[in-house]
């Protein structure tokens, strides 16, 4: 999900603690021992440098060490020890399978859970874990705990020496001051003169030999082109006898000798100084031309670098009053300005280079709300539902650990950003009675009809939730068998994603329609939509979005015969969900996988797959996907009293669910199962009326193959030879996805081949489309236009324009850019090579080739149009044109097509 946080940038050269360095180092590289891990804790007063430290002996890693450095700032005014194990994990990417989400207030993530994971995952994987500025003792026994018989290495930096650690794998370490010769070497470096002898001594003697007050003290020694000497005098006249005091002291001056609008912009930072700050926060807290202004505070040694690149303020401003150059700052302006990237990234509408940026500055977003309370209201909702999004379990629970008990509007918005990640940001559920939600709900527990019902009519009234309602209606349509009307919702949805500039759901629709397309036997078309999807998911960081189109790209794969690809896909796709802690979509790769097997007569492994989908989908209340998994398993079983008390349930449920589309299966399954009724002559009747009702339900889906199997199967009941062949014909010429079949039955029977094994009366891949046209894709109605223009040099126009039927045809192609590449197949160039060209009629929309022969005579010239974001190529064209030899000026004309000569 995403790399573990470096350490912060070591001082290079580093300053002083060679021989220190070298012990410490080798401390680490012995690794954890056999009853635990080993721990270094640094401690030392603020600003001795014990981060400098710690960075400096864990980057270069230490020698043997190849494991993972990850770095976890503990400090803060309310640490949580448990908060911090949860970053250390989300780093890690350790298995989020023992972590609950639920939320119930800021303790219900469960210190000790999180330390059993903790424990789990560290025993198993080694790593290096750096906490900088743990802040009590309390807080370092949890932190410990979780390490405790692990191969973890710990290093801690505090302030006090905490706890007297003891034990074989433990050490404590106290990091001193600088000496006067490394105090005078850190400020030359900072400076201008390298200080000596007395010299070198006052300063240690001034800054307490403390690098963070020595990298302020280095540029002032010579300020306004004073001798260093002279200033050190003067310091030593006129500071404080306290530490403290003096440390106030050198800040102040450091603060006086800023230029006006470096201090400005010093004030500027100041109230937001609890939090480190990155780049794009810089630019919206400061003024236009206050960017360069850093660059001087980063001189002067009033910025620290963070673990994660970011920086923060070292002066806080002096005590008391706050002085006129702190700027009030209205951070309400910088977090809804947040906000409004948070949103562009969900829902899609953000450019590349802005998506990878917020999704590069989570942490600094979680950081305001934990340090910012002002923040919680404005950014709760928005980065919880980007975290949900992300399948990022960890840094979720930090957030919702931070929520305070009082505040139960933030418990509701946390809720909202939680629920239904495919949404568009604007679409909140804040009424648990809003029909829209208690359809979503019905949906997900698999009762069809109740959620069609509480969906109302359409068109929905509302706007904003009109595409999400076309959605919901296509996904309930699909899945009851209703296929042209289910089509209808998608495109209208789509059509409304796109013309709202909301991509990600809009991917969420496209992704929906490819599972539509499959089941209407059109993988092609199934693959570029889900392909398309995956694209917006990768550029907008949705896991669990790529997980599902990794798994409806191997059913395409499975679709189109490619078993092995097929198989490759969906196991991946089976961890990414595991890995999202997606239970849903663990359970319908489990169901796709076991029809794989099925099909290889694996049907012991199939069994296996198809039970734990089954106890999944059981396990979310999903009943619309327990009653398939059972109906698979119904034709599996080879017990005749088994197989029919699975499909009868299995019937009873698609009826109380409203599911037509797997009770005429089922129907047609108990009128002709071989296990349920191996003796055509016994209870004819009976099956008669099964099949029967089977046929009726699939005229009325219009599904024509399932009806064509119908009659097929009640032709075998009556013996009807006749009709049987009849059908089997129809079946075999009518480019049905089971064509193949009928015509190996119809070889069979005429007694020009064997029969044809399969366990089912009809082959099973009859009851995963529902055919009501004969097999193939239809028309995209998108083609490529090539006009030849006038003039010389030779140029030629291509433009790709759409159908009315086209979902590209719906806005004229806005947002979506397509990939022509030009490859001459004679001798010749082409310029440009490539292009990017929009579906529209317009020639302004289109792409202008130049091309240039290298002899006379006819060439050949090849267009290939592949999808911008995924590399899909989508179409490839070819075209002849004749160029006749311009030596003969009498004979030379314009190039024409080769297919118009002689017309």
């Amino acid at each position: 999900m995403s790399a573990p946080l470096r350490p912060p940038p070591a001082c290079t050269p580093f300053i002083g603690r060679a021989e220190e360095t070298g012990t410490l180092r080798d401390f680490l590289s012995a690794g954890p021992g056999p009853a635990g891990p080993r721990v270094l804790l640094l401690h030392g007063p603020a600003g001795v440098g014990k981060s400098a430290l710690a960075a400096h002996l864990v980057t270069p890693r230490p020698s043997g060490a190849e494991v993972p450095v990850c770095w976890i700032p503990a400090g803060g005014e309310a640490p949580d020890a448990t908060g911090l194990l949860l970053r250390v994990l989300s780093q890690l990417d350790a298995s989020v399978t023992e972590l609950r989400l639920r939320y119930d207030g800021p303790g219900s993530s469960g210190s000790s859970a999180v330390g059993d994971v903790c424990r789990d995952h560290f025993a198993a994987h080694p790593a290096l874990v750096v906490f900088d500025d743990v802040p009590s003792v309390e807080v370092a026994e949890n932190l410990l705990a979780a390490f405790a018989r692990t191969r973890a290495t710990v290093v801690l930096t505090a302030r006090e020496a905490l706890i007297p650690l003891s034990g074989v794998g433990t050490r404590r370490h106290e990091v001193r001051p600088l000496d006067a010769h490394d105090c005078a070497v850190l400020a030359w470096r900072t400076g201008r003169r390298l200080l000596v002898g007395a010299e070198a001594e006052s300063l240690r003697r001034l800054t307490g030999g403390l690098p963070l007050l020595l990298r302020l003290a280095g540029p002032l020694l010579e300020a306004g082109g004073r001798d260093a000497g002279e200033t050190l005098r003067e310091w030593e006249r006129t500071f404080p006898k306290s530490p403290d005091e003096r440390a106030k002291a050198l800040l102040d001056l450091a603060v006086e000798g800023l230029t006006d609008a470096c201090r400005m912009t010093l004030g500027r930072l100041v109230p937001y100084a609890p939090v480190p700050f990155g780049s794009d926060t810089a630019t919206k807290l400061l003024a236009r031309g206050a960017l360069g202004a850093l660059a001087e505070l980063d001189d002067a040694g009033m910025l620290t670098h963070a673990h994660d690149g970011r920086r923060s303020v070292v002066a806080t401003g002096p005590g008391g009053d706050s002085p006129a150059w702190i700027t009030p700052l209205d951070t309400n302006v910088l977090f809804r300005s947040v906000r409004e990237d948070l949103l562009a990234v969900l829902d899609g509408d953000a450019s590349p280079a802005k998506c990878a940026r917020v999704l590069r500055d989570t942490d600094e977003y979680l950081d305001m709300v934990l340090r910012l309370p002002a923040s919680r209201e404005t950014l709760t909702q928005p980065l919880a539902r980007l975290l949900t999004v992300r399948c990022d379990a960890y840094r979720l629970a930090v957030l919702r650990r931070s929520l305070e008990t009082g505040r139960i509007d933030l418990g509701s918005h946390f809720t909202a950003g939680v629920r239904d990640p495919e949404l568009p940001s604007a679409v909140t559920f804040r009424r648990r009675a809003d029909r829209i939600r208690l359809s979503f709900t019905a949906y997900e527990l698999g009762h069809l009809g109740r959620a069609m019902q509480r969906l109302g009519p359409q068109p929905y009234p509302r706007a904003a939730t009109g595409p999400v309602v076309a959605t919901l209606r296509g996904r309930i349509l699909r899945d009851q068998g209703w296929v042209h009307e289910a089509e209808a919702a998608f495109t209208d949805a789509a059509a409304r994603y796109r013309a709202g500039k909301q991509l990600r759901p809009g991917a969420w629709t496209s992704l929906h329609h490819a599972g539509l397309l499959l089941l209407t036997a059109r993988p092609d078309a199934a693959r570029v939509r889900a392909e398309q999807a995956l694209a917006v998911f990768r550029r907008t960081g949705d896991e669990r979005g790529q997980a599902w189109c990794t798994t409806t790209l191997g059913r395409v794969h499975l679709a189109t015969g490619h078993l092995e690809d097929g198989l490759v896909d969906l196991t991946a796709a089976k961890a990414l969900h595991e890995v999202n802690g997606d239970l849903r979509g663990q359970a319908w790769t489990l169901y796709h996988l076991a029809l794989t097997d099925a099909d290889r007569n694996a049907e012991a492994e199939a069994i296996g797959q198809l039970t734990v989908a089954a106890d999944l989908f059981e396990s979310l209340g999903d009943r619309f996907g327990a009653t398939w998994a059972t109906h698979q398993l119904g034709l599996l079983e080879r017990d005749a009293e088994e197989a029919r008390r699975l499909l009868r349930e299995a019937a009873q449920h698609f009826r109380d669910i409203d599911c037509p589309h797997g009770l005429a299966w089922t129907e047609l399954a108990l009128g002709s199962h071989p296990a349920v009724s191996p003796y055509p002559g016994i209870g004819k009747k009976h099956k008669t009326g099964h099949l029967e009702r089977a046929r009726d339900l699939l005229s009325r889906l219009g599904d024509r193959s399932g009806e064509l199997w119908a009659r097929y199967c009640l032709g075998l009941l009556d013996g009807d030879r006749a009709q049987v062949d009849r059908l089997l014909d129809a079946l075999a010429t009518g480019g049905f996805t089971t064509s193949r079949e009928a015509h190996m039955l119809l070889e069979h029977r005429r007694g020009q081949r064997p029969a044809p094994y399969w366990r089912h009366a009809v082959p099973r891949r009859a009851h995963d489309t529902i055919s009501r046209a004969p097999m193939g894709e239809p028309p995209l109605e998108c083609r490529v236009r090539l006009t030849l223009l006038d003039g010389s040099p030779t140029r030629i126009l291509l433009r790709v324009e759409a159908g009315d039927s086209h979902p590209w045809a719906a806005d004229g192609g806005g947002g979506v850019w397509l990939r022509a590449v030009g490859t001459p197949l004679t001798p010749a160039d082409i310029e440009p090579a490539m292009a990017l060209v929009r579906p529209s009629p317009l020639a302004t929309h289109g792409a202008e080739f130049t091309f240039t022969a290298h002899r006379p005579g006819p060439h050949r010239l090849r267009f290939t149009i592949a999808d911008e974001l995924t590399g899909s190529v989508l179409q490839q064209v070819e075209t002849e044109f004749d160029l006749p030899d311009t030596s003969d000026p009498h004979l030379a004309a314009a190039p024409h097509p080769e297919h118009v000569r002689g017309a």
